[in-house]
């Protein structure tokens, strides 16, 4: 019995020292690997810029603080560049307080607001991979939320390369220290054995360093004017005409360009802020998203549900200084790029309709790369892919991907059309 459990200890080694070595080497095809930390330590966080608090292994706000920083180190480094990742994370969030997660592909130079479990393709070239999370309240008589720990799947690309000054010679890839076992051999080995039953020692409990530094939202200053007409205009009815128009500085919340005032308003008691832009209306999807876009609270004006209702949705976005793209917003708020202006006026859609968003709400929003037909109704899913091609998704691949049906939008048959077909996906 007891060969019989040392062979197998040997058997359990020599495969973990196996997975650590199989990803050294050099992949033919873009690659996908998986991180995770359940922040039972700081060996994979950047303390100096982290200034939450810790308790029993998960994150909340500083006791003094309305917002605090967890901001990891480099977690991945491989040769060549990380184009795409996903955050998923296991957190509690009460009323009056939220996460806002942010990933980074070139070691905190570009950081991309992102919402977990979705996959983001970056905008930037990098192969040092980091996250990071703003944890906020509204006070601090507010329960903070928590992260409890966090988990990151990315795709490393064979063909594309990294500029050698910006490679981390303290890679994941060149040894064990992404594995959260401190650099330390024998320790990973024995947490790897404890997870099968096969444990070799306990290990010390992680100690912990604090700092003061925190993140908070910056706001500017607006200029407000009177906009009764416009409100009225927009609604059909004189119930909405105590509204303020509150014209945002910079001009990029003004629909293409034609200096429409936007209206920040919230239904009482609720957490939702809505713009009316337009005549239309436009969930502002995160607070760090407002306060970038220089907002304050004391813009936001009082409506009722019966009020914002009147309103049509906003549809049609376009990314601050590029006039070349357009997308849909669907109601699941996700993004699809529009192919063709036609596809645009089949909906019934026109240039006024379009309001210009900033770069980091854009980022915010996961790509809807999965349709179907609406009208007829037709179930199949298709997947678009760059605004260009289709490939139909088999019933049992649509299972297999686990593709949620709030993943699919639905589109009309021009659109439909205008892809060019590609092989389907049967798995």
């Amino acid at each position: 019995m007891i060969n019989s459990l040392v062979r197998l200890r040997y058997f359990a080694i020599a495969l973990i020292l196996t997975t650590m070595v199989l990803p050294v080497f050099p992949a033919k095809a873009d690659q996908i690997f998986a991180y995770s930390d359940d922040l039972s330590s700081n060996f994979n966080l950047d303390m100096i810029q982290t200034g939450v608090k810790f308790i029993g292994g998960k994150a909340y706000t500083a006791d003094d603080s309305v917002s605090s920083a967890i901001t990891s180190d480099i977690i991945a480094n491989p040769s060549k560049a990380i184009i795409s990742a996903r955050l998923d994370v296991s957190n509690n969030i009460p009323s009056n307080a939220r996460v806002i997660y942010y990933l980074s592909n070139n070691n905190g130079q570009r950081w991309m607001q992102i919402n977990p479990g979705y996959t983001y393709l970056f905008d930037s070239v990098g192969n040092q991979l980091r996250w990071k999370a703003a944890i906020t309240r509204d006070s601090l008589m507010v329960g903070s939320a928590s992260i409890d720990s966090v988990s990151l799947t990315y795709t490393v690309s064979d063909t594309l390369t990294v500029n050698q000054n910006n490679i981390y010679n303290n890679s994941a890839y060149g040894g064990i220290n992404g594995l959260g076992s401190g650099g330390d051999l024998n320790t990973f080995v024995c947490n790897a054995l404890s997870r099968i039953g096969l444990g070799c020692g306990t290990v010390p409990p992680a100690t912990y360093v604090q700092s003061t530094q925190t993140v908070f939202p910056v706001s500017a200053t607006a200029i407000t004017a009177n906009s009764n007409n416009a409100s009225n205009a927009s609604s059909g009815s004189g119930n909405n005409s105590g509204l303020t128009a509150t014209i945002y500085n910079a001009g990029t919340k003004n629909t293409n360009g034609n200096g429409s005032g936007v209206i920040l308003v919230r239904i009482p008691k609720h957490e939702e802020i809505y713009e009316i832009i337009g005549g239309k209306k436009h969930l502002i999807p995160t607070q760090d998203i407002f306060y970038d876009y220089g907002f304050t609270d004391s813009m936001i004006q009082p409506i009722t549900q019966q009020q914002l209702d009147r309103y049509s949705r906003v549809k049609v976005i376009q990314v601050a200084g590029d006039k070349k793209k357009n997308y849909y917003l669907t109601e699941g708020n996700m993004i699809r790029l529009i192919p063709h202006k036609t596809v645009s006026e089949s909906y019934g859609d026109r240039e006024e309709d379009i309001v210009i968003i900033s770069k980091k709400e854009f980022n915010y929003y996961p790509q809807n790369q999965f349709v179907f037909l609406e009208n007829p109704l037709n179930r199949d899913v298709f997947q678009v892919l760059q605004g260009k091609t289709k490939r139909y998704i088999t019933p049992q691949a649509v299972k297999r991907m686990k593709i949620d049906s709030e993943q699919i939008a639905p589109i009309n048959q021009i659109e439909l059309a205008t892809y060019k077909t590609e092989k389907p996906i049967i798995l």
